[in-house]
């Protein structure tokens, strides 16, 4: 079994945040009739949420592990003005370049949501990483 202090090295943290963040633009692009058509209203933003939640807390990980375990309020912003930038760069640029999608204020909303949702979560768990 490999040791926690292994898995939370910088460099794998990095390439799994940069992996995620990539994986996430391309689904995004992906046409909605090749999407599974599903019937709950919101899962749509419920998915938003989650996808962010995620991405926040990829990018929190890797910089509490980078910072030798401390937190710091200023990268938390630039984490969430970063995301949040993102999100709302990937609406414009669906809502420009494909067909089938289209811009919606509510995913941005969403995506805050998650954001949110996310740094606070990281905040109550992030002691748990130091061991």
């Amino acid at each position: 079994m490999m040791p926690i202090k292994h898995l939370l090295a910088d460099k794998p943290l990095l390439l799994i945040a940069i992996l995620y963040s990539c994986l996430i633009s391309v689904l995004f692009f992906i046409p909605s009739q090749d999407l599974p058509n599903v019937q709950i209203s919101a899962l749509d933003k419920i998915i938003h949420v989650f996808i962010y939640f995620i991405l926040v807390n990829l990018w929190m990980l890797y910089l509490y592990k980078k910072n030798d375990f401390r937190f710091n309020n200023k990268w938390m912003l630039t984490v969430l003005l970063s995301v949040l930038l993102y999100g709302i760069i990937i609406e414009i640029l669906q809502g420009l370049l494909t067909i089938s999608r289209s811009a919606d204020i509510f995913d941005v909303a969403a995506n805050l949501i998650g954001s949110l949702i996310g740094i606070y979560f990281f905040k109550s768990v992030k002691n748990k990483f130091k061991t």
